[in-house]
């Protein structure tokens, strides 16, 4: 099984990890495993570049030598990082940081400087709680622009996976993503159903405690809900175009691609199956931790007005705040007939299969968490929409 650390330098970050490992200043010292050293490219033997960090593989203060006012650790998991972290952050005039702690959520946060962070006591929170392809990042760029936080999806791979197979911990990934994070001495992040659960290891109750933690700690949850099918049709769409998100005009090929997509029923029936799980543990969270309800139409026709209300819930005045930038989604939806004939053709599976969805359901969820049979029988019938 692959170390957090072999999975993060394998990930889609790997590149922003490697580079900045690579371009730390004559200050830096940083210890590592050696095949760290080796697959980004740092020569292994010495002498170094004076104007560029020291490396060791051991933690004993000979080796990483003086005047070495900066330290990063690079273990193989967080466990290991902290025990490191703690063993050298007792000498004067040293500073230790930790990757999975300091580091990589600075780097989610777009912050590329080694930093402490800054101070979260007096930090306004909210969250945006949802399945996928529900308008999400559309919301976050409002919110962004308009200076209320920079909500990103913080939690997904490889983060989801540090938090629950490389002992990072999710509330500790929390509490570094605030310090990293803010704008405005606001925090926003997006709890995305899918990733939620990864890095709550599929443990429903884990995943509760996780999200109630998050509203003792001051987060005002935000439930944005969109129509199940239509997120279903998104998600399938933007799977066969390889592409989430379109910023500006689609380009020609682009819209020749989408206008020739086709629709497979097995794949679209497994993906409505995760989808409404998905959507039911989500709705459980929501009922459960009082969380504000926004639906997809609202943040369509009237986003002023959404955007006041989750003003409000975290007390602060828009009007005062400087603006943020994001790039804003363009919508795809009406410029191919694609869409319109994918709902078609998903609304016509799910009436043949009708009798099927429940039980189906009922097996997706158990694939997608712990839940006993019963327990996920009881919440599918519950929560059924």
């Amino acid at each position: 099984m692959k170390s957090a650390l072999s999975f993060l330098l394998a990930s889609e970050s790997a590149s922003d990890v490697t580079t900045f490992l690579r371009k730390r200043g004559g200050r830096a010292h940083i210890i590592a495993p050696g095949w760290v050293r080796k697959q980004i490219g740092v020569p292994l033997t010495e002498p170094q570049d004076e104007n560029s960090a020291s490396w060791s593989e051991d933690a004993q203060e000979a080796a990483i030598g003086e005047g070495k006012t900066n330290v990063i650790v690079v273990a193989e998991d967080a466990e290991r990082e902290r025990a490191i972290v703690s063993s050298l952050a007792t000498r004067k005039g040293r500073k230790v940081y930790g990757l999975f702690s300091d580091i990589f959520p600075a780097l989610l946060c777009s912050t590329r400087a080694i930093s402490a962070g800054k101070p979260t006591a007096d930090l306004k929170r909210y969250a945006i709680l949802c399945v996928p392809r529900s308008g999400s990042r559309y919301l976050s760029a409002v919110l962004n622009n308009r200076g209320i936080g920079a909500p990103k999806e913080h939690i997904r791979p490889p983060l989801a996976h540090i938090i629950a197979g490389g002992k990072l911990g999710f509330r500790n990934a929390i509490g570094s993503l605030e310090k990293f994070g803010q704008l405005n001495g606001i925090f926003g992040t997006k709890l995305i159903s899918t990733f939620l659960i990864h890095a709550s290891r599929g443990r429903v109750q884990e995943l509760r405690s996780n999200t109630m933690w998050m509203v003792d700690r001051g987060y005002r949850l935000i439930r944005l809900n969109r129509p199940l099918n239509d997120a279903v049709i998104s998600s399938y769409i933007a799977f066969l175009m390889r592409q989430w998100h379109f910023f500006g005009e689609i380009t020609d090929a682009a819209r020749d691609k989408l206008d020739t997509l086709e629709f497979e029923d097995g794949a679209a029936w497994d993906e409505f199956l995760r989808f409404r799980a998905e959507k039911i543990i989500v709705d459980s969270l929501a009922e459960q931790l009082g969380a504000a309800s926004v639906e997809y139409s609202e943040i369509e026709q009237e986003i002023d007005s959404v955007v006041q209300r989750i003003c409000k819930s975290i007390m602060v005045d828009a009007e005062q705040l400087a603006p943020g930038s994001a790039q804003i989604p363009f919508a795809t939806r009406t410029v191919s007939p694609t869409y319109a004939s994918f709902a078609r053709r998903l609304a016509a599976l799910l009436a043949r299969r009708d009798s099927e969805v429940q039980a189906a359901t009922v097996r997706k969820m158990r694939a997608l968490t712990s839940l006993s049979q019963a327990e996920a029988e009881e919440l599918v019938a519950t929560f059924e929409r």
